[in-house]
């Protein structure tokens, strides 16, 4: 009897790693796909904030087909607008509008694995600055850009990017870095919560090793504050919520402690993830073009 009960406890206990290790599997896979069928349509439009833009599309090193949205410089300068993980352009629109009344070219961009765009295999990063250089050298080849007049505005996984680009690109004159995650390693298990409703512990160490290998790269590759460091030149303003669920709260901290250059970190403890532009719009309108005013102009 006792024999018996051992094979079946033996029994449950195999079937409960298996299904524990199905779980973060299937979890790991769907963060970090996205296939063009599975993506939520935008939900607003330029016209809904009486935003005047021309579409445009460019293709990057791998010859993924991008899509984005462009309006001519008043100022001669320009900025770019990045969205954050499985969003799209509608996200950045509101953005948008802020800077071109300010007289700023935009380029609201998107990445591949997003919006509408070729791919389905999402790198948070590692890849995805390929992308961003793709549409800066449209700026360049098709628009005239000139030296010293791009910034780059984004929001979560995309102000992360951004940062990243940024530190290997010394013609970005301005970042304005809005719910960064701080890094992958710093941030996962609040995001694995977040975007699977599983507790982080026990799944989120096990997802994040599923996703590493499905992927074929280091979780710590992805890392903010290391592109924060190698900033000296570029200034930073960055944007924190102290109810953000999907990133670190200390995420902004980190961030701005390890930033070496011109910084301001504007963090509000009301304020949940990427809310600047909603919740506080006017500040958000003044801060963000004084801003590239003060960087680009």
């Amino acid at each position: 009897m006792k024999r018996f009960t051992g094979w079946v406890l033996g029994i449950l206990l195999c079937l409960i790693v298996i299904g524990f290790l199905l779980v973060t599997y299937q979890q790991a896979n769907h963060l970090v796909h996205s296939s063009l069928e599975t993506r939520t349509p935008a939900k607003y439009q330029p016209e809904d904030f009486d935003l005047s833009v021309a579409q445009v599309t460019v293709y990057n090193a791998e010859g993924q087909k991008l899509h984005g949205y462009f309006s001519p410089t008043a100022n001669g300068a320009y900025v770019m607008l990045q969205h954050g993980f499985k969003a799209n352009r509608g996200h950045m629109l509101e953005e948008a509008k802020v800077l071109q009344d300010a007289g700023f070219g935009v380029l609201v961009t998107s990445i591949r694995a997003h919006d509408i765009n070729d791919g389905d295999e999402i790198t948070f990063g590692v890849k995805e600055v390929q992308d961003l250089a793709a549409w800066h050298a449209y700026l360049i080849n098709e628009q005239g850009l000139k030296k010293g007049r791009l910034g780059v505005l984004g929001n979560s996984m995309g102000a992360a990017i951004a940062l990243e680009y940024a530190a290997h690109n010394q013609d970005i004159a301005g970042v304005v870095a809005v719910s960064a995650f701080s890094s992958l390693q710093d941030t996962i298990n609040v995001s694995v919560e977040y975007f699977t409703g599983l507790p982080a512990f026990p799944f989120a160490p096990m997802i994040s090793y599923w996703a590493q290998m499905i992927l074929g790269m280091d979780v710590e590759q992805v890392d903010a504050t290391k592109a924060a460091a190698r900033l000296c030149d570029t200034p930073l303003l960055i944007m924190q919520g102290g109810k953000d669920v999907v990133v670190s709260v200390a995420s902004g901290q980190w961030i701005f402690d390890a930033a070496c250059g011109e910084k301001e970190l504007w963090f509000e403890e009301q304020l949940g993830h990427a809310k600047f532009d909603t919740q506080k719009p006017d500040e958000f309108r003044r801060r963000v073009v004084a801003f590239f005013n003060n960087t680009l102009l």
